[in-house]
């Protein structure tokens, strides 16, 4: 089973804040959670979030908002609102809900990025129940829940969910799916016996859907005889209707390009329209709205005050760097273009801005500062298009062999991740084979194995801002040898895999735990204690 999609998982999530793996999945949990446990009119009372002292999230959490996100989450606002980042200090006061982070020692810590989530709701009766689910964050945005008040779950928001309790469930399941799927899509169902909070045994009916039924659906579900409970969630990004495997191999993938006239970004706009069961046209739409969102982003990068930056190392410099008059010959305007772009996305991202994951918030910059370099000079706007979707079906045969989570595998997985997938991207926009593109993401990722994750203080800006400068340098030079005849050799897959075997073998102070590497250095420590002295 294969949920990765390109615009979900590749470059999505739509996010705020520095870190996908620390933002943006406890963003989607938090609002997943909040839907399951006040499903029947329960009001969230209290949320306590809690966090393994020997994980990722302890030491950063509230360096890369994820306190923040948790927060908004929770209390169901939209990433779009503009009092997205008053939610935690009103919460955090008590005002709506109670709203708290421990550290402590969890039941379950078999990733880096684990997470329990303690819910405490009034039910409608006013009594007051305690949910406590756990789970993980693991890269890209991508999450998965797999405790539920003790009852073994795999949510990772891919698809709305809907679950039926009984005493005897299974025997009614077929009648029940079909209440649920009334001018739905329906993607699967599942029945099992499980323990509840109480201790009693039920059955339990888990229905995926394409979105949450209408309250009239579901209000015909609860006064059906033999349900005893009914809890619902909708997707947290676009559904995913199919989970057939469509991205673990370069060759799978290059097999498919034939069908597609040897178009690449065909390919890759094919297969997403399969995995959301949508259609080509609309599909399209789609990858057009997010290479939209990704120059705007940069436009807005640019039009930055310094008034507002709340890096705590860093200035604005990306409209700097692209008025920069540089002596002739040093680098060339569309490579200048590009890394400005780059600054400018990271900067609305160390900002807290609204910034798209391509495929990672440490490494947002790579992907639309190369997209930026090519509509500046002289690629059009569906010609970039293309070289997004090609850049997104790359990082999906990546996502599908490792992991985009740097707390796994160093910002090898980051900025090594998205300078691959930009490389292709090039080589598709200047007219590259499929192969081509492939090679060109292969080099990549050869030259960046073991690349370590040292955020310094914690704080996505140093060296995160320079490695995004670095990635989109890294992948037009890339696009620029394989397009002039330079052979990768070794293959795009074997690469991948050894990505993630390095980062196996990598010290967890060299990944993403702000104890190694750059944040180690004198240097860096001293900025750090200086920040920190200012704000007491």
């Amino acid at each position: 089973m294969q949920e990765i999609s390109l615009l979900n998982s590749v470059i999505g999530p739509v996010m705020r804040g520095p870190s996908s793996s620390h933002c943006a999945a406890p963003y989607m949990m938090a609002r997943l959670v909040r839907q399951l446990s006040t499903a029947n009119g329960e009001v969230l009372d209290r949320a306590e979030i809690r966090f393994d002292p020997r994980g990722s999230f302890a030491p950063v959490y509230k360096a890369q908002s994820s306190d923040e996100n948790f927060a908004a989450g929770l209390a169901d606002v939209a990433l779009t609102d503009t009092g997205f980042r008053d939610v935690l200090g009103k919460v955090s006061k008590g005002e709506g809900f109670a709203f708290g982070v421990s550290i402590t020692e969890l039941t379950c810590n078999n990733h880096p990025n684990r997470v329990d989530l303690a819910l405490v709701v009034r039910q409608a009766d006013g009594t007051v129940r305690t949910d406590l689910y756990q789970g993980a964050s693991v890269g890209g945005g991508m999450f998965y829940i797999d405790q539920m008040n003790g009852q073994d779950v795999y949510l990772t928001g891919k698809t709305a969910i809907v679950f039926v309790y009984g005493p005897e469930i299974g025997t009614q399941a077929q009648g029940l799916v079909m209440q649920a799927a009334q001018n739905n899509q329906f993607l699967g169902h599942d029945v099992s016996t499980v323990i509840t909070a109480d201790g009693t045994v039920r059955e339990r009916l888990e229905i995926s859907l394409q979105r949450v039924p209408e309250n009239a659906v579901l209000a015909r579900l609860r006064d059906m005889p033999g349900v005893s409970q009914i809890l619902a969630a909708d997707a947290a990004q676009y559904p995913v209707c199919t989970t057939d495997d469509l991205f673990s191999t370069t060759d799978g993938v290059l097999d498919v390009v034939n069908d597609h006239n040897g178009s690449l970004a065909d390919t890759a706009l094919a297969l997403e329209a399969r995995r959301l069961g949508l259609g080509c046209d609309e599909t399209r739409q789609l990858f057009v709205e997010r290479a939209q969102l990704m120059l705007r982003v940069i436009e807005e990068g640019f039009a930055a005050r310094e008034a507002d930056n709340v890096m705590r190392f860093l200035t604005l410099r990306a409209r700097r760097v692209r008025d920069a008059n540089l002596p002739a010959g040093l680098g060339g305007s569309v490579l200048q273009d590009a890394i400005a772009g780059a600054l400018a996305a990271m900067e609305r991202d160390s900002n807290r801005g609204l910034v798209v994951a391509a495929p990672t918030a440490g490494s947002a910059g790579v992907v639309p500062g190369t997209l930026y370099g090519l509509v500046r000079h002289g690629i059009d706007f569906d010609g970039a298009t293309d070289a997004l979707q090609v850049m997104a079906l790359i990082g999906a045969v990546f996502a599908a062999r490792g992991t985009f989570a740097a707390e796994c595998g160093g910002c090898s997985v980051e900025t090594g991740a998205s300078a691959a997938m930009a490389a292709a991207g090039v080589v598709q926009a200047y007219g590259g084979t499929a192969q081509q593109c492939f090679d060109a993401a292969s080099m990549c990722l050869m030259n960046t194995l073991g690349l370590v994750c040292d955020p310094v203080g914690g704080d996505v800006e140093i060296p995160c801002h320079a490695r995004n400068v670095a990635g989109v340098s890294h992948a037009y030079s890339s696009a620029m040898a394989i397009m002039a005849g330079f052979d990768a050799v070794l293959g795009f897959d074997e690469l991948v895999d050894q990505t993630v075997k390095i980062g196996n073998l990598m010290h967890p102070d060299l990944r993403c735990t702000a104890r190694g590497g750059c944040a180690a250095t004198k240097t860096a420590q001293k900025m750090v204690e200086e920040v920190t002295a200012n704000l007491r």
